[in-house]
């Protein structure tokens, strides 16, 4: 992160909004874009998603098609040098594969997430000795893998409880507040940190009561992410060695129709009435 609170994957999204409003506002289109980097069309989708940082020669070049100029181009000069600044190393880094990188920069930049876990809690509130439980359970994983994984997930966990967070809705049936997850005294730290967290007004954590029978989510688990701006929502839906992140607007409709029938049928009052 840097020092404003904001990682490279924030700037980089900013950046992309900003190129986008300059495209409209200068009558230019993807076509232009393409002749003036001579790239590929999928290359300009990657800079106007955000998914890449812009080299400062490109970043020159758009912001001259645009006419860009003065104190906004300086602005946008610091968004790219932003954009392109380098995370510092982490022992941890090395253990995310390649194919959960796009869904971990995405999760960083939603400004709000909601999600259904029937099973377990969501990896952004889970406590250390948790994670590392679950984690444990891939037996196919080195012990140093474990540890790297788990201080993963707390670096991702820094975003719930740092500056700008994320509204962050949960969903979990009852059950899993009494799943035997590590030992005793992981569970009853476990239920602590989640009375804690709910308290937060960005916060919401709802369960479904064991009275509740199947809703149309049965027990697939899945995220739907909203980011800044004016970019699509995604939503990612986790399988046993990976996950999904589904971007047509029909499918990502049906996941907020779930969504809402989900809410609908959930409770906020049983968290603190639960012992461990």
């Amino acid at each position: 992160m840097t020092t404003s609170g904001q990682s490279p994957t924030d700037y980089r999204a900013r950046l992309a909004e900003r190129l986008k409003e300059l495209m409209r506002r200068s009558g230019k289109d993807r076509a232009d874009i393409m002749r003036t980097l001579g790239c590929s069309v999928s290359k300009v989708g990657t800079i106007l998603r955000g998914d890449t940082s812009v080299p400062p020669l490109e970043l020159a070049a758009l912001l001259d098609l645009f006419g860009v100029e003065g104190e906004e181009r300086a602005d946008l000069v610091h968004l790219g040098e932003e954009a392109r600044r380098r995370r510092p190393k982490t022992p941890w880094g090395a253990a995310i594969p390649d194919r959960l990188r796009k869904f971990f920069n995405t999760e960083e930049t939603a400004r709000k997430i909601e999600l259904y876990r029937p099973d377990l809690l969501h990896g952004l509130v889970q406590t250390e000795a948790y994670a590392r439980a679950v984690i444990e359970t891939n037996s196919a994983l080195h012990p140093t893998e474990v540890e790297h994984l788990v201080q993963a997930r707390m670096a991702r966990q820094a975003r719930l409880t740092g500056p700008n967070p994320p509204d962050y809705t949960l969903v979990i049936r009852q059950s899993v507040l009494r799943a035997p997850v590590g030992s005793p005294e992981t569970r009853f730290e476990q239920l602590q940190h989640l009375k804690t967290l709910s308290r937060l007004p960005h916060i919401t954590i709802r369960i479904i009561p064991d009275s509740v029978g199947l809703t149309s989510a049965l027990y697939f688990p899945f995220m739907i992410l909203t980011p800044s701006g004016d970019r699509a929502k995604t939503v990612y839906v986790e399988t046993l060695t990976d996950g999904l992140l589904v971007d047509e607007e029909s499918r990502i409709s049906h996941y907020e129709a779930v969504f809402r029938e989900l809410v609908a049928v959930s409770v906020t009052d049983l968290l603190d009435s639960v012992e461990a």
